[in-house]
């Protein structure tokens, strides 16, 4: 059996990227032969160039989000034509987005149309092209079955892996090194409105310090440049007008998840916060379950799948609710416990885990 895991390069993508590279790792350490087969992402030129070499597979995975290509996404309508007319292996496509029809956006109203019908037309092609489709949490299934007709059967839930083995600095140590002291609270990672930064900075006086705010100056995950820095324009404006200077800290330096440094920021972190105010998933999770840190996280589907499991995170029901949850969960009773359900989680999901699965589901399809 040899797979070819299909993905955009670390050097265009981080996210899906780094994803890939751990499942593969997972998957030959089960000894399933899986070859990297990547691209550039957003262009289309690099990924049509590399289909002829999917010949030679068993399975292809493909690694699919609305706009890895550019484009709006349109380039996934002539790839997944050419699936359909030509492939001679099985293809399996996980979805990292799924977004339902109900889904409320902001701005333009006819972008926003055309952007649903996309959706629509995109979801079915893929739908009909794909022997299975993956995706990581339980929410998506009604998704893709009542808003795009696809069949349950079809659809395999496998929830993102977990690195093993992360050097973990002790907390107390770490803390000195990156020049902190007492509860730090972690907001880290490609800093975009819909993640939420803005609620956690707007309570930061009854949070408390420290709120330590990370995040490179510019982003490769996201095509449009300048949101990031605007962002985060925009919190340290909110800092400066509320003085919660003695609250918030910025660390917004170049940084990315194959520098020790990022995982000090982590291990020095009692919690990790994630408000996000919409999405479907979080890399930063599995990296906060990766060092054993506790998450609090706002009340949409993706978390709330999570903490029906595990209760290594807790659930912000409100915006206003943050400070009264982390104060809860700092009690020593409640963060034992969090940090012991991180561990659990580790333990069940990790990529060697997680790997098992997927080479039972490739040996089920052929």
């Amino acid at each position: 059996m040899k797979v070819a895991m299909v993905f955009p390069s670390r050097e265009s993508e981080k996210a899906i990227s780094g994803y890939s590279e751990n499942l593969i790792k997972g998957l030959n350490k089960n000894k399933v032969e899986t070859d990297f087969v990547t691209y550039k992402a957003g262009s289309p030129k690099s990924f049509f160039k590399l289909l002829p070499k999917l010949k030679k597979y068993d399975i292809a995975h493909i690694q699919h989000e609305y706009n890895l290509l550019g484009w709006y996404g349109i380039p996934f309508f002539l790839v997944y034509l050419y699936f359909m007319l030509s492939k001679k292996y099985k293809l399996i496509t996980t979805m990292h987005t799924a977004l339902p029809l109900n889904e409320k956006f902001k701005g333009n109203p006819i972008k926003n149309f055309l952007r649903k019908g996309l959706y629509f037309f995109q979801n079915r092609i893929i739908n009909q092209a794909s022997d299975l489709i993956f995706v990581h949490s339980e929410f998506f299934v009604p998704v893709l079955t009542r808003d795009y007709n696809f069949p349950k059967k079809k659809i395999v839930v496998l929830p993102q892996g977990i690195i093993e083995n992360v050097k973990i600095t002790p907390k107390t140590k770490a803390k000195k090194k990156l020049g902190l002291s007492g509860p730090v609270f972690l907001v880290i990672g490609n800093l975009i409105p819909d993640h939420g930064a803005d609620i956690i900075v707007r309570n930061a006086d009854k949070t408390g310090k420290t709120i330590l705010i990370v995040s490179s100056p510019k982003s490769v995950n996201d095509r449009n440049e300048k949101r990031l820095a605007k962002y985060l324009n925009e919190l340290k404006s909110i800092v400066k007008e509320k003085s919660f200077e003695k609250f918030v800290r910025f660390d917004i330096i170049p940084i990315n998840d194959k520098m020790p440094l990022w995982w000090d920021y982590f291990s020095a972190a009692d919690f990790v916060l994630q408000a996000y105010k919409g999405g479907i998933g979080s890399g930063i999770l599995t990296h906060a379950i990766a060092t054993k840190t506790p998450i609090i996280a706002s009340n949409i589907p993706f978390f709330s799948d999570i903490e029906k499991k595990y209760k290594c995170l807790k659930i912000a029901k409100t915006k206003k609710n943050y400070p009264r949850v982390i104060r809860e969960a700092l009690k020593s009773r409640n963060y034992r416990k969090m940090e012991a359900e991180c561990a659990r989680y580790l333990k069940e999901n990790s990529w060697t885990a997680i790997a098992k699965k997927y080479k039972k589901v490739y040996q089920e399809i052929l």
